[in-house]
């Protein structure tokens, strides 16, 4: 149940992140094309993080321990 959850919140997260950059570039940039790459090529890495988090949770071991 934790990976089922964990895909559609990392899906989810992901069209967010993916709209909210968008839209920042073309405010922040629109004419200038040399500058809207480098955000752009830094935006696509910075998903990543928030993804490595969400896979380590996929993948954590249950706690076993009954108390």
């Amino acid at each position: 149940m934790r990976k089922l959850f964990g895909y559609f919140l990392g899906m989810i997260g992901l069209s967010i992140y993916i709209i909210l950059v968008a839209r920042l570039g073309d405010a922040i940039f629109p004419m200038h094309l040399v500058l809207e790459m480098a955000y752009y090529a830094i935006a696509g890495i910075g998903w990543i993080f928030p993804a490595m988090w969400i896979i380590r949770r996929w993948y954590k071991p249950k706690d076993t321990e009954n108390n």
